[in-house]
C-alpha cells in the first residue's frame, strides 16, 4: 500500500465529538513522537518503545486510509496467511505435544488458520461494500419480537462464506437491548465513525492460536487502531509464522509483535504510547492490570490503577441446560457427542468448555445421556495437559492427588513431563456441597452433572435459568438443548422464551456448543453487557462484531438437534483434519469447486 494519504484541518472534527479528546491529541502528537513519553525512555526496553514508536507514527494515516487500501491489505493478508498456514499448524501441534497423526490437529488447523481467512473474507466482504459506498449487508432484516425487542439476523452468510452448506440448518441474530424503537434499531446497524488515532495493546492468549489473528484483525480492521501484539510465553515459537502471515500489517505500520513475560507485559500497559488494552486471561490477570495489587482499596475509593480504556474476555464457568423431553437415541447420542467435544476440545484449556450439566433430576431419560457420554469420554485418548498449573488445578477440583496409571503413558511424540490429565464427570453434585465448581473456572477437562429438583419439566427449564444465573460465576457463554416437542407445546413456548430473554450470558447456543459460536465470527463474542469495571465477569466489550452493531444485549445460534453428516469437531472423527483442510480450501479460494470438495469429503467420512 503506497497512497499516501493526506490529513486536512477540515477532516479533524471526525475524530470524535468531543473537542477536549480531539486537543489532547493533538497536544500529544506535536513536537517529536520521540521526547513525548521522556518519564519513560531511561526505562523501557528498546524494542517495546520502538515497536510503540513506529505504530504510533502511523496512527492517522491508518485512521484516515480508504476502503481501497484496505481491501488491498485483506487480500493481501489471505496469500500470506495462507502461506503459512502449514507451518502455523505445525508449531502450534508441537506446542501442544499433539502428534502428527493424531486427528486432534484439526483443531489447530480450525481454530488457527481457518478462523484467520474467514475473519479475512468477512471483513473483505464489509469493506467491498463501503467502497461501493453501502453498508455492510445482513444477511436478513431486522425483527421485533413478541416483547417488542429487536434481532439483527448475522448468520449465515450466503454469498462468500457459502454458510447454507458448511452450517446447514445453523441460524444466529443478536437481540438489541430492550426499548429501542425501529429508526433506533436501524440506527444501531450503520458504522461508527468517531474515532481518534489509537494504538491498541493485545495481550494474548496462550490457549488458542486463532483468539490472536481475531483479536489483531477486529482491532485494525474494525476499530481502526495500530496494534501491538504481546503474545503469551507458550506461543512465542508463533511468532516468525505470525510476522509472516500479518506481513502486509506488519509493512503498513498497523502491527507489531513483541515477546515477554509479565513484566514486560506490565510495561507495554504503563507506556505512554499505548491508548488501550485488550486482555484476554483470568479474571486475576484483568483484576490485577486494571486495579493494581490491592484491588479491594483501589475500588473503594473508585480510582483503577489503569487509567486507559480497556476491554476483556475472562472465562466463565460455561453451563449446559438438558432442557427434559423425549429425545430419540440419535438425538441423544448427537447431543452426548457435543457435550464431550465441548470438555475436550483443546484437551479442556478453553473458556467456553462445559463446566457444569444442568439437568431434571427425574428425566427418564437422564442416566441413558449420562452414561452415552461417560462411555464416548472413556474411549477417547488423553491429550497432554500442556496449560501452566493444570495439575494443581485438577488435583484441586478433583479432590485428590493425581499419580497417572497405566493408560497414563505418554503417547508417542509427547513430552514425559507433563501429566495426561483423564476426562472426568462427576455425576449428581450437589451445588451446595461443591461450591468450587460453581464459583471458579477450573480450567481442566472436569464437568460436574447437577440435576435440580424442579415440579416438571416446564418449571425445571425456569428453575434452570435462574441457577446458572445466580449461582454459576460468568457471563460468558451457556447452551440449552431443548428437544422438539418442548417447544412445539404452548407453554414450552412460553418457558423457552422466557429463558432465552432471562439469561445473563453473552452468547446463547442452542443445541450446539459455544466453541461454533466464537469460530463463525459474526457474532459479537464477549461476556454479557451487565459486567462493569468494578465487577467485570466474563469481561468488557465485544470482539467478532463483524457488522459492527450497537446496543447489543446479546447473541443467539441455533443449530440442530442431530448435525448430517458428522461434523469435524465430533470428538474421534477420524477424517477430521483434512476436511478442516478442506474447509481452509473454500475460505481462502471460494469457489463452487471447493464446496464440493469440501461436501464430497465429509460425506465421504461416513462409510470410513
Amino acid at each position: 500500500m503506497n497512497r499516501t494519504v493526506m490529513l486536512t484541518r477540515s477532516q479533524f472534527p471526525a475524530f470524535g465529538r468531543n473537542s477536549g479528546e480531539l486537543t489532547r491529541w493533538r497536544d500529544r502528537s506535536s513536537g517529536s513522537r520521540d521526547d513525548l513519553p521522556s518519564r519513560n525512555l531511561a526505562t523501557q526496553p528498546d524494542e517495546l518503545h520502538a515497536s510503540l514508536s513506529d505504530l504510533y507514527a502511523h496512527q492517522a494515516r491508518w485512521l484516515f486510509a480508504s476502503p481501497r487500501d484496505r481491501i488491498e491489505l485483506l487480500e493481501r493478508c489471505i496469500t500470506t496467511i495462507a502461506e503459512s498456514a502449514r507451518n502455523w499448524v505445525d508449531v502450534a501441534c508441537e506446542i501442544k505435544h499433539i502428534p502428527s497423526d493424531n486427528p486432534c490437529r484439526a483443531e489447530e488447523v480450525l481454530a488457527g488458520p481457518v478462523i484467520a481467512l474467514r475473519y479475512l473474507r468477512l471483513l473483505l466482504r464489509k469493506m467491498n461494500a463501503l467502497d461501493n459506498g453501502s453498508p455492510n449487508p445482513l444477511p436478513g432484516r431486522l425483527a421485533q419480537t413478541s416483547d417488542g425487542r429487536w434481532q439483527v439476523p448475522v448468520l449465515p452468510i450466503t454469498r462468500d462464506l457459502f454458510d447454507p452448506v458448511c452450517f446447514v440448518n445453523f441460524q444466529a441474530h443478536v437481540r438489541l437491548k430492550s426499548g429501542l424503537c425501529e429508526d433506533g434499531a436501524i440506527a444501531a446497524t450503520l458504522p461508527m465513525d468517531n474515532r481518534l488515532p489509537t494504538t491498541s495493546l493485545v495481550l494474548g492468549a496462550g490457549n488458542v492460536t486463532g483468539i490472536l489473528a481475531a483479536d489483531v484483525l477486529g482491532k485494525i480492521f474494525q476499530d481502526q487502531h495500530v496494534v501491538l501484539l504481546k503474545l503469551h510465553p507458550l506461543t512465542d515459537p508463533l511468532r516468525p509464522i505470525f510476522e509472516h502471515a500479518f506481513s502486509p500489517l506488519i509493512e503498513a505500520g498497523c502491527l507489531r509483535i513483541v515477546s515477554g513475560d509479565a513484566a514486560f507485559g506490565s510495561r507495554a500497559i504503563e507506556h505512554d504510547f499505548v491508548d488501550a488494552v485488550h486482555i484476554t486471561g483470568s479474571v486475576a490477570a484483568h483484576e490485577a492490570i486494571v486495579w493494581g495489587a490491592d484491588p479491594a482499596a483501589r475500588k473503594r475509593s473508585g480510582e483503577p490503577l489503569l487509567d486507559k480504556p480497556v476491554t476483556s474476555e475472562l472465562g466463565n464457568v460455561t453451563p449446559w441446560i438438558i432442557v427434559p423431553g423425549h429425545y430419540s437415541s440419535m438425538q441423544l447420542q448427537a447431543q452426548a457427542e457435543n457435550v464431550a467435544a465441548s470438555i475436550v476440545n483443546n484437551a479442556g484449556f478453553n473458556c467456553l468448555a462445559t463446566r457444569v450439566l444442568v439437568t431434571w433430576k427425574h428425566w427418564p431419560q437422564r442416566e441413558d445421556f449420562l452414561s452415552r457420554l461417560q462411555v464416548i469420554l472413556s474411549r477417547l485418548p488423553r491429550r497432554v495437559a500442556y496449560y501452566p498449573g493444570a495439575l494443581d488445578r485438577f488435583e484441586r477440583f478433583t479432590g485428590c492427588p493425581f499419580n497417572g496409571d497405566e493408560s497414563d503413558q505418554p503417547t508417542a511424540g509427547t513430552r514425559r513431563d507433563l501429566p495426561q490429565l483423564p476426562w472426568t464427570l462427576f455425576r449428581d453434585v450437589n451445588p451446595a456441597d461443591s461450591p468450587l465448581f460453581c464459583r471458579e473456572e477450573s480450567f481442566v477437562p472436569v464437568c460436574a452433572e447437577m440435576p435440580l429438583d424442579a415440579a416438571d419439566e416446564f418449571s425445571f427449564l425456569g428453575q434452570a435459568t435462574d441457577f446458572v444465573n445466580d449461582e454459576l460465576w460468568g457471563t460468558l457463554c451457556a447452551t440449552l438443548t431443548v428437544p422438539s416437542a418442548f417447544r412445539h407445546s404452548e407453554r414450552g413456548r412460553f418457558e423457552f422464551q422466557a429463558a432465552i430473554n432471562r439469561l445473563r450470558y453473552g452468547t446463547v447456543c442452542i443445541n450446539q456448543w459455544p466453541g461454533i459460536a466464537f469460530a463463525l465470527l459474526t457474532l459479537p463474542w464477549g461476556g454479557h453487557p451487565s459486567g462493569t469495571i468494578f465487577n467485570p465477569q466474563s469481561g468488557l466489550g465485544w470482539v467478532h462484531n463483524t457488522f459492527g452493531l450497537q446496543f447489543i444485549e446479546n447473541t443467539v445460534l441455533e443449530g440442530p438437534l442431530v448435525v448430517v453428516p458428522k461434523p469435524i469437531w465430533t470428538p474421534g472423527h477420524r477424517q477430521a483434519e483434512s476436511i478442516a483442510w478442506n474447509l481452509f480450501n473454500l475460505y481462502h479460494q471460494p469457489s463452487l469447486r471447493h464446496v464440493g470438495e469440501l461436501t464430497y469429503a465429509a460425506f465421504a467420512a461416513l462409510f470410513k
